[in-house]
């Protein structure tokens, strides 16, 4: 966040006033990830894991940010990016004796990575926006202009002459996070208004996604890139 942010903890508030003036409120991130910690350890404890501490911290990372707050106390929970190593060590220091043996980590470890369920939203369906509504074609990161084309296996900008070879793998997270998980040939030319359904086939096959069924009716799992 840019601008000045003030903690308000008589109202569980976050504030922030922008350069221009106008301020906003969110909600306070320092509930937010003592809600976050107590699902941490509801979870542990599904797992038979009941004596681990569970600390929380939230981490200023825009250096230009000003912070303000009443409660002085806030420092012990609120810190910059640079404070980050030495809130570590002082973590080190305060938990000198390991509470877990390297076998009960590596088995928390992988509990961890099979619980985990990557968040994907639905903007489309909750707003009720028609996929219509998009813009499609392939998105020029140079110029910002939706004008890229496929030529001799390069996506070339026809407004700045940019090249790149893999602008398709953007346009492939933006429909994962935009319309859905899943996407045929059909769609991703549609989407990324490409011509030919060999070079479609050959831009998804080459990028290894976990697929259902054969020829016409192949559908790609596009949740297979954020496994990477």
């Amino acid at each position: 966040m840019a601008g000045e942010i003030f903690f308000d903890d008589a109202f569980n508030q976050l504030i922030r006033t922008n350069t221009d003036g106008n301020t906003e409120a969110f909600d306070d991130p320092i509930l937010q990830v003592s809600r976050q910690r107590q699902h941490l350890l509801d979870w542990l404890k599904t797992k038979r894991t009941n004596n681990l501490p569970v600390e929380t911290l939230v981490v200023s990372a825009n250096t230009s940010t000003i912070i303000r707050a009443v409660n002085k106390d806030i420092n012990r929970k609120v810190i910059r990016k640079d404070r980050i190593l030495l809130k570590i060590e002082e973590l080190n220091y305060k938990y000198g004796e390991a509470v877990l043996s390297t076998r009960a980590m590596k088995r928390l470890s992988n509990l961890l990575l099979d619980g985990h369920i990557p968040y994907i939203p639905k903007p489309l369906e909750n707003y009720r926006i028609p996929i219509t509504a998009l813009q499609t074609g392939i998105f020029c990161h140079k110029c910002s202009a939706f004008t890229m084309e496929r030529k001799s296996k390069k996506w070339i900008c026809c407004t700045c002459l940019d090249i790149s070879l893999d602008a398709h793998i953007s346009a492939l997270y933006d429909y994962l996070y935009l319309v859905k998980p899943t996407i045929t040939n059909s769609e991703f030319r549609n989407f990324v208004q490409l011509q030919s359904p060999s070079s479609a086939k050959k831009l998804l096959l080459s990028l290894k996604l976990n697929h259902s069924g054969h020829t016409r009716g192949r559908v790609y799992l596009l949740d297979s890139l954020l496994e990477g």
